[in-house]
């Protein structure tokens, strides 16, 4: 008698996503834009990209992508604007929060 798993119709679960280095700088992002108490995930649908959200509005959601650079990542927005660069995570970070409404100023 062969052991086999209880259920021999499973399939194994995926192997995880690699890690890329432009994934690990929108991790990076969403930890340092949390802190103003926003919503943030890193979404892996082809490029990924960070989906920001203020939990206070019902549309105010941006979407970060991460373009690799000679010496760093830059952050830009859905429309294009450059936001700024691995090297200025905290300053990136307050310039998120502000677009999706999380700061004053």
């Amino acid at each position: 008698m062969v052991d086999r798993p209880a259920d021999s119709n499973s399939r194994p679960s995926p192997a995880p996503l690699p890690l890329s280095s432009g994934r690990a700088q929108l991790s990076r992002l969403a930890t340092a834009v949390t802190r103003y108490g926003v919503w943030a995930r890193v979404i892996d649908d082809g490029a990924p990209y960070l989906r920001v959200s203020n939990p206070e509005s019902e549309s105010a959601v941006e979407d970060v992508f991460c373009e690799a650079r000679a010496h760093d990542h830059a952050f830009i927005a859905s429309f294009g604007v450059h936001l700024g660069s691995s090297d200025s995570l905290d300053l990136t970070a307050h310039k998120v929060a502000w677009l999706v409404g999380a700061t004053p100023d």
